[in-house]
């Protein structure tokens, strides 16, 4: 089907085309990922390239995709149409998923079609304001959506970047300067650190290039904004804060007292985020905001690389409800919380592993408790927790004067269950648990008292159990009249009932007045006696559902409109009460905030639990060390995330690591063979044991660590523009730079992008630095055999090999670390696994035996520079381009002059037609 050519395009005539065309004409350029929308009152339009990608992104298919060709224009436009429903499932995929920025133009003028388009609405995924109601009004805030702006400056030699961060939905804001070095690698830290969805730099510095770079491969938007904007005066600054802070009683209400406002790099990058934002604006930010430094030491120091190689996080797009979630990254492995705010406190976890040997003691504590108190957690995580709603979601709409009694209504459940909560925590005798989790619950919900007393003085409890949400009628003369009339109709709709049920012959409980919003009042009977009225005139059916028919009739019709009435009228003579009883809770907000995040941890230490207890093998508490201990101890060590999947028998290995002893692991082995996931496990129970998790061995031993930094995988990074070998080269150096002997390094397969010799050479250099220099704990993967006998000079480096038996007809993994080195890499008995065709698996084995039977004569006759030779040939033979036929013959002729230049026996005497 072609592109559709309607004759009234969007219900616009010939000249109403033209003046739209010449107004999105004139709009200024946009990246390709800013869609723009145009709200057209009863449905969205969006235009030019953006239609296409809206048409493949909602409808799957450009065949929806129209085009607007006025007569009399050369030019066309496409466009696409978007009910409501459609765009606001898209916004929130842009927004929480894709990290795409919106804007949404109206059309002020006094028609639908008038041509006086004005931008708005506008979002980015750092900033969400403008779309929260769209966004999360029937759905749960799972994601946060903080924001950081960056600006850098030059003193006394030294690179100070001052970096603030804004959580919008926690309202904090964070501020700190730290030097750096040309590769920003502390910079890169900070932001793995706080996460965040998006980054404001000055425009048009040549200076932030590499930070761009940076913040992309974290997968961070970048906004720019004029570089004046960072000059902003200090005063101005602290004039929006002393708007914007809560400050504490008898606290100086001036931001100026706080040491937080000293660092002034931050601090103008603070005011430019303030603004961007908007915040100031919105009065409901007024006195709600806290301020504090970002202190990096509290955290190990992780890095992009480790991030990924340690696969912390789904990838985009797997959702949190699918079956593969629980195994596609640790946060899916750790996540079982039952809240929005554990689930949002989890990933904030997931980016901080802990340093503070306590702190980590205090989670390990608690999470070993209620793995031990079955009961107890089995109640919490199955029936309480997930009855709780998401206390911040509410306060919002408190702050913002948007919420009803029914919100009132959701904090006062809080209210009720979290006694419960604490009688069941009450039962534990755990100190950690009292201290951190008990106690703490219990102040706040002694700070609610006074508020659960008002929801009960106020608050028609009775009226809720219908699904309906009144003040009590007893607070106003003209609210008890209309109670009264209210009563009177429903007491003539029970006499109905009853007149009903005689004469269809029923009794009891086979007749029922209901309610439900939609449809008000109505008769409900079973399934089964559906036919006592099918056939009836005086009846009319409304709908069919699991419970039974419902249905009404004329009077009960006019009896519901009569309550309805009522009702509203009830409602609108309430609303000076509810907006009172709305500003007296805003006052509770404090108490709120804190009880929120207490839930949220108590969810997240629940989770924690739950993931060990029902892991195929149960996971174990590690026995933690301080820093500089230098001992690492994994006994049956598992990968959490293969061994959920289906179908797979993980097959356990033992790690052991010593200060002064066994620093380094160097591994070889068949591809496939299981290197990278033995050292990605390690890597992996190591950054639990720092989150305050169990890990999955039968024993563990572990020092406390200062970095987890990675260098995984060898995938080309185009949209970056760096090739493999960069890629490496930038990730090793990060970690050359980073690393201490306190710190934790996984490397796998590094030199593969350049040629063998090179490759070779750079990977030996990286190891023995690591292993001689930086004496940290690394585990060293690679197909290079010759890096292993580093083992035979330097005591600290330990070889092993993932073990593999073959023979010409069998080929079998067994994923086992055995100690020593493998000779050979199995790449053809490989292939064969993978289904390569036979000819082309015959073709290699042939070569093979062939380059074999070369280099054992080659070595037998000591013939060094026939070796030498031999390997450089090999190495270009590898890395020519086989699609290109000019490559292969320049490779070719190469290779021939090598050989005949040389002056080997061996080869004058197997290639004679060389020398003619």
């Amino acid at each position: 089907m072609a592109n559709l050519k309607p004759l009234q395009c969007l219900n616009l005539d010939t000249n109403q085309q033209k003046k739209f065309m010449k107004f999105y004409k004139s709009l200024p350029d946009k990246p390709s990922t800013t869609i723009r929308f145009f709200d057209r009152s009863d449905y969205y339009s969006s235009h030019g390239p953006d239609a296409e990608f809206v048409a493949k992104s909602v409808f799957k298919s450009t065949n929806v995709v129209k085009i607007m060709a006025p007569a009399g224009l050369d030019s066309e436009l496409p466009y696409v149409v978007l009910s409501k429903n459609n765009f606001e499932g898209f916004v929130r995929d842009l927004l929480l998923i894709r990290n795409y920025r919106v804007e949404v133009y109206t059309n002020k003028g006094p028609t639908k079609t008038s041509n006086e388009w004005v931008l708005e609405f506008k979002g980015s995924p750092g900033n969400l304001t403008q779309f929260e109601d769209l966004l999360f009004s029937n759905n749960d805030m799972v994601a946060g959506s903080a924001l950081i702006a960056l600006h850098v400056k030059q003193q006394a030699k030294q690179k100070v970047i001052g970096i603030s961060c804004v959580e919008m939905n926690e309202r904090i804001f964070s501020v700190s300067e730290i030097v750096d070095n040309d590769f920003y690698s502390e910079l890169e830290a900070l932001v793995v650190i706080l996460g965040p969805k998006e980054c404001i730099l000055p425009s048009g510095d040549a200076e932030y290039e590499r930070i761009i770079n940076l913040l992309k491969r974290n997968n961070v938007v970048v906004t720019f904004k004029k570089k004046q904007d960072f000059s902003l005066e200090k005063n101005d600054v602290i004039q929006d804060l002393n708007k914007l802070l809560r400050f504490s009683k008898g606290q100086r209400e001036s931001a100026n007292t706080m040491p937080e406002t000293s660092n002034t790099i931050a601090l103008a990058a603070l005011g430019v985020a303030i603004r961007y934002l908007e915040i100031v604006n919105d009065s409901s930010n007024h006195g709600q905001y806290q301020i504090k430094m970002l202190n990096l030491n509290r955290f190990v120091h992780m890095d992009a690389a480790a991030v990924t190689a340690l696969n912390l996080f789904p990838k985009p797009g797997v959702s949190m409800t699918s079956a593969a979630f629980k195994w596609h990254s640790v946060l899916g492995v750790l996540d079982r919380c039952r809240t929005p705010q554990g689930h949002r406190l989890m990933a904030q976890w997931i980016k901080q592993p802990l340093r503070g040997y306590d702190m980590i003691k205090d989670r390990h504590d608690i999470v070993e408790c209620l793995v031990d108190s079955a009961v107890v957690r089995a109640e919490l995580h199955d029936l309480h927790m997930k009855r709780l709603p998401d206390i911040l979601l509410v306060v919002r709409r408190l702050l913002k004067k948007k919420s009803s009694l029914q919100d009132i209504f959701r904090l006062y459940q809080v209210v009720l269950r979290t006694p419960k909560i604490l009688q069941l925590l009450e039962t534990v005798e755990n100190t950690a648990v009292r201290s951190i989790i008990l106690i703490p619950m219990k102040d706040t919900l002694g700070d609610l008292k006074l508020f659960k007393a008002m929801v009960e003085q106020i608050l028609d409890l009775e009226a809720v159990e219908r699904g309906e949400y009144l003040v009590k009628h007893t607070f106003d003369d003209q609210l008890k009249e209309l109670k009264e009339q209210m009563d009177e109709i429903q007491g003539k709709m029970k006499r109905l009932l009853s007149k009903v049920a005689s004469e269809l012959g029923l009794e009891g409980n086979s007749i029922k007045l209901d309610f439900v919003g939609h449809h008000g009042f109505h008769f409900r009977i079973s399934l089964k006696d559906e036919t006592l009225i099918r056939k009836s005139t005086k009846f009319q059916i409304l709908d069919a559902i699991k419970g039974g028919v419902r249905f009404t009739n004329e009077k009960l019709t006019d009896f519901n409109a009569a309550f309805a009435s009522s009702k509203e009228s009830y409602e609108e003579q309430q609303k000076s009460i509810v907006d009172e009883v709305i500003r007296i809770a805003i006052g509770y907000v404090e108490p709120w905030t804190i009880l929120n995040n207490q839930i949220a941890q108590l969810d997240c230490f629940l989770s924690f639990a739950v993931a060990a207890t029902s892991a195929p093998e149960p996971y174990v508490r590690p026995r933690m060390h301080p820093e500089g201990e230098g001992s690492l101890k994994l006994v049956s060590l598992r990968h959490p995330c293969l061994e959920l999947q289906e179908d797979v028998s993980y097959i356990a290995n033992d790690a052991e690591f010593q200060k002064d002893k066994t620093t380094m692991y160097i591994i070889t082995g068949p591809n496939m063979g299981g290197k990278s996931t033995f050292i990605r496990s390690v890597g992996v129970a190591v950054f639990m044991a720092h989150m305050g998790a169990f890990v999955p061995c039968a024993e563990a031993d572990i020092t406390l660590v200062d970095s987890i930094l990675g260098r995984i995988g060898a995938n080309d990074n185009l949209s970056k523009g760096l090739s493999t070998f960069m890629v490496e080269m930038v990730e090793t150096a990060g970690i050359i730079r980073t690393a201490t002997d306190k710190s934790l390094v996984i490397i796998d397969e590094l030199g593969r992008g350049t040629s063998t010799y090179e490759g070779c050479g750079i990977a030996w250099s990286i190891a023995e630095y690591l292993a001689k220099e930086k004496k940290c704990f690394t585990l060293f993967a690679t197909h290079f055999h010759e890096i292993a006998e580093m083992a035979e000079t330097i005591k600290t480096v330990y070889s092993c090999h993932m073990e593999a038996i073959a023979d010409k007809e069998n080929f079998t993994l067994l994923y086992h670390v055995k100690p020593g080195v493998m000779q050979k890499s199995f790449g053809i008995q490989v292939a064969r696994l993978a289904n390569f065709p036979d000819d082309v698996v015959e073709l290699a084995q042939r070569l093979y035996d062939e380059c074999e039977g070369h280099y054992t004569q080659l070595q037998a006759d000591n013939d060094e520079e026939g070796i030498k030779v031999f390997l450089a040939s090999l190495d270009k033979i590898t890395n020519v381009n086989p699609h290109s036929d000019e490559a292969v013959q320049t490779m070719l002729q190469d290779v021939r002059s090598c050989v005949r230049n040389c002056n080997s026996p061996y080869f004058r005497k197997t290639f004679p037609n060389l020398y003619v």
